[in-house]
């Protein structure tokens, strides 16, 4: 059935009341009331109240969701009740109840029919503190009349806390008079009637203690029977104590903040361990989705354990490596580096540390720690092995391309949720080829890099400014970089847009009429933007995560990017096919000897060539990775119509098993807890950590007010990764939201960068991460553009702010605040 929602429900409720109770059912219920209340039921006054499947439960209490009829009188008024009590099942409130938790709309449902107890006082008892659970506090509320006034919160009842201890003796902690300005009461005639409450009983607590002490004991009797703590509907008529309804507690046992932040944490083996989000922060930036987490992280888990340890290493009880905090990744420093356990390191470690953190890195306490953990164990080395990864890896990165090249899932055949996530399931570690490769393909280019940069250092005679600035001039390769294609493109895209059409009547249009004129012109213009697509629709920030959308899914984001950059760009962009690799040797400031040049000329293709088969991989890694997404969305779509879940994001923050359990039992449990993680999700995204922790890792942002500098030659230093000097106005920019407000020769200061920002670049003056090394992403993008660039400035975001005019020097790594021209 099509149309909205609540109308749809109000029809379905109005034909369900129109429709005459089957005769056998009329019977069926006449003669039970008959067998319990007698011959003269038709003078008892009775409320009809819903018993539905799901209702009342620990995981779900449907309280309010479905109507109560209080004062029925006479069978004829009693089945009207029934139908309606049934009816209300179908209403908007409670339809959209269980689309929320997941559960079947048209659930079964009984009617209760119960006789009414005209109470003078009744309410509510919690068992325990209804808000944190607490066992040794009982909440008793109450008003005068009937328990519905307090249900509903309609008047402010009288409040007692009592207080329970370990042999179950009660006292009464805390009292409360509350306003109980009405109360509801049973009608002569049928229904109820509303009254006001008296001055003298407003005043007063509408129970006496001994009715407080003995609604306490019974509640510890219902307790131990049921073995859970309830919420108690109670009533006293006469001195004599009735009870209505008892169901459990639902409130007060969801997770907490601290608990959903650290759910996924893995534990700490020692309080001094270190931790690092150098390299990954900017490979996997912000908090993952537990989704994404548990499908690709558990892959490059299997992969770095065979990969990387021998079996004397390998733990089956926590990561060894790789370790999420707070949903973010980051590495353990004495597993992926246990070289540092010596304090006198070789140049070949200390080039393995510059690559990965911007410096060499020393700390007596990591010394230890690495020392402790590892002693004189050595990693197990083949030169053989070595050799083949060296020299072997565009075979690799060859044999991947044509093992995924016509890689996808094949959802579409996929009609039921149930039997593609099934398939999903059993193809999970599909992936896990391609993340080998990425690892190797890395590790490869990491050492052809460390080889460079040893060679520059010994020659130099220590590691300096100068050693960053030859490396970064050897490494800028004019071969075509998967990464640095991006802005390039973009950059042509612009270009030719503006030869198309008017700059400003593009930018004029709002973002779907300019999305919609680039799908469908003939022009070069979107021949190239389709071209763009089809190369690079799988790429986006995060793109690592499953949750993250691509370009290719939604292409707004670089619609407003180019139209902000229409108009700007004066010619086609071009990458450079040749380079004279005479004349940057020419201009190195290392002094090299004849055989260390010799050395570096052969190295130097080498490496460049690692670089991009570095790049090329991880391209193939995020494609993977979109088809799964794809495929993941797929999924959701399905459960959404099943009406498993409410909408299609909230599969994104579960586990693959609770998705597997949410498919098998439809628990509402698995629902409340995903809600609860992806409300948390935007915090914890915002986090940023430092480079290196020691102990539980805590961000910055969480402990830390930013520091607001009013030093007006404020100077940092940090590591120059490509070459310039430059001068401009900051933005300061950790999001992408915050980064589209960047205005054409603005210095863009960041936490890290990763593909998603890689559009930005062209438009930039220069760049400055906190995060990063010679080889980062930032780093590499920058180089292939000739945009100074600065890393490792751990702490830039806080210190400088937009609007801020500074000089970035891309040979030192000096970033300094200057006056603005005009005050020159």
């Amino acid at each position: 059935m099509e149309g909205n929602v609540k109308e749809v429900c109000e029809s379905l409720r109005i034909d369900i009341e129109n429709t005459e109770i089957p005769k056998a059912t009329r019977e069926t219920i006449e003669v039970g009331l008959k067998r319990v209340f007698g011959e003269n039921f038709h003078s008892l006054k009775f409320a009809i109240r819903s018993s539905a499947t799901g209702e009342d439960t620990e995981q779900m209490s449907a309280a309010g969701q479905m109507d109560t009829f209080l004062g029925v009188l006479g069978i004829n008024e009693i089945l009207r009740a029934v139908k309606k009590c049934w009816a209300s099942q179908f209403g908007y409130v409670a339809i959209q109840y269980k689309r929320r938790y997941g559960q079947c709309l048209n659930s079964p449902m009984a009617v209760v029919i119960q006789e009414m107890v005209a109470c003078e006082v009744a309410g509510v008892l919690f068992t325990c503190d209804p808000l944190t659970g607490n066992p040794a506090i009982m909440i008793i509320t109450a008003n005068y009349g009937l328990g519905e006034s307090v249900v509903s919160g309609s008047e402010e009842p009288d409040t007692i806390e009592l207080q329970r201890d370990p042999e179950d003796l009660l006292s009464i902690k805390s009292t409360n008079i509350g306003a109980k300005s009405r109360k509801i009461i049973v009608k002569d005639g049928e229904g109820t009637v509303i009254e006001d409450v008296s001055e003298n009983e407003k005043s007063n607590f509408c129970l006496s203690e001994d009715m407080v002490m003995r609604l306490g004991k019974l509640g510890i009797e219902i307790q131990r029977y049921y073995r859970s703590h309830r919420d108690i509907e109670w009533g006293f008529c006469n001195n004599q104590l009735y009870v209505f309804q008892s169901r459990p507690v639902t409130a007060g046992f969801n997770e907490t903040v601290f608990e959903v932040d650290h759910e996924f944490d893995c534990p700490l083996r020692t309080e001094n361990d270190f931790f690092s989000m150098a390299n990954v922060g900017e490979v996997m930036p912000g908090a993952m989705s537990p989704l994404g987490m548990d499908y690709l992280c558990k892959a490059f888990d299997l992969v770095y354990m065979k990969e990387r340890y021998t079996a004397s290493y390998v733990s089956h009880y926590f990561r060894s490596a790789w370790v999420t905090v707070y949903n973010h990744m980051m590495f353990n420093v004495a597993d992926v580096v246990p070289e540092l356990q010596s304090e006198n390191l070789d140049f070949f470690t200390r080039a393995n540390l510059t690559s990965l953190f911007g410096k060499a890195i020393r700390d007596k306490e990591l010394s230890k720690v690495c020392s402790e953990r590892y002693g004189d164990k050595k990693k197990e080395f083949s030169l053989l092995e070595m050799l083949k990864l060296l020299l072997m890896n565009s075979n690799h990165v060859r044999k991947e391309q044509k093992y995924y090249a016509n890689f996808r899932v094949p959802v579409e055949k996929f009609k039921c949720s149930k039997d593609l996530f099934s398939h999903l399931l059993s193809n999970s570690s599909y992936i896990c080829n391609i993340c080998a490769c990425h690892m190797k393909i890395s590790g490869a280019s990491s050492v052809w890099n460390m080889i460079i940069l040893s060679v520059l250092a010994k020659a130099n005679g220590d590691f300096n400014e100068d050693v960053y600035r030859d490396f970064a001039s050897l490494i800028t390769t004019s071969s075509d970089v998967e990464s640095a294609d991006v802005p390039s493109a973009i950059q042509s895209l612009a270009f030719h847009i503006s030869e198309a059409i008017s700059a400003d009547d593009f930018k004029k249009m709002n973002t779907e009429e300019a999305l919609n004129w680039l799908q469908r012109t003939s022009s070069t213009a979107g021949v190239k933007y389709r071209e763009f697509l089809e190369k690079h629709g799988h790429r986006c920030l995060k793109e690592c995560d499953v949750h993250s959308v691509p370009w290719g899914s939604e292409p707004k984001s670089l619609v407003k990017l180019l139209q902000s950059m229409a108009g700007s760009v004066c010619h086609d962009a071009e990458k450079r096919q040749t380079d004279d690799t005479a004349e940057v040797f020419s201009q190195l400031s290392v002094p090299l000897g004849f055989f260390s040049r010799l050395l570096l000329k052969f190295l130097l293709p080498m490496s460049r060539r690692g670089v991009q088969n570095r790049e090329m991989t991880k391209s193939i890694l995020v494609k993977v990775v979109d088809e799964w997404r794809k495929a993941f969305r797929h999924l959701a779509k399905l459960m959404v119509s099943e009406g498993r879940i409410p909408d299609a994001d909230i599969l994104y923050f579960m586990t693959l098993q609770e998705i597997k359990d949410l498919l098998d039992t439809r628990s509402p449990k698995i629902l409340v807890r995903a809600a609860q993680r992806e409300r948390r999700h935007p915090i914890l995204d915002k986090y940023i950590f430092p480079e290196i922790m020691k102990g539980i890792p805590k961000p910055i942002n969480l402990v830390e007010t930013p520091i607001v500098s009013t030093d007006e030659h404020l100077m940092m230093k940090g590591v120059p990764v490509s070459q310039g000097v430059t001068e401009g106005y900051v933005r300061v920019a950790i999001t992408l939201e915050e980064a589209a407000l960047l205005k054409p020769k603005e210095i863009l200061v960041t936490y890290s960068t990763d593909i998603g920002w890689t559009p930005y670049f062209p438009t930039l003056a220069g760049v400055v991460t906190e995060l990063g090394g010679l080889i980062s992403h930032g780093a590499v993008v920058s180089r292939e553009y000739g945009i100074p660039c600065i890393a490792a400035m751990y702490g830039a975001t806080r210190r400088f702010q937009t609007g801020n005019y500074v000089r970035l020097d891309g040979n030192t790594g000096i970033l300094q605040k200057i006056p603005p021209p005009n005050d020159m």
